[in-house]
């Protein structure tokens, strides 16, 4: 087993199962598209967290 195959990956193998039996199973090019998009501003937003959290914790450092 690889880590795919873990209790995430098999969440997300469901959804996209689900996902292409709701559209008949053709994803279009939008739908695509959109999932995509929605994936790379949820990363985006994670790493401005992340980014943004080090730096207050920096500063708290560097204050003392």
């Amino acid at each position: 087993m690889d880590k795919r195959s873990g209790p995430s990956g098999r969440l997300w193998l469901d959804v996209l199962h689900r996902l292409l039996d709701a559209n008949g199973g053709k994803m279009n090019g939008k739908f695509l598209l959109a999932v995509v998009v929605v994936a790379l501003l949820v990363v985006a937003g994670f790493v401005a967290f992340r980014l943004i959290l080090v730096d207050m914790i920096l500063s708290l450092r560097d204050s003392h």
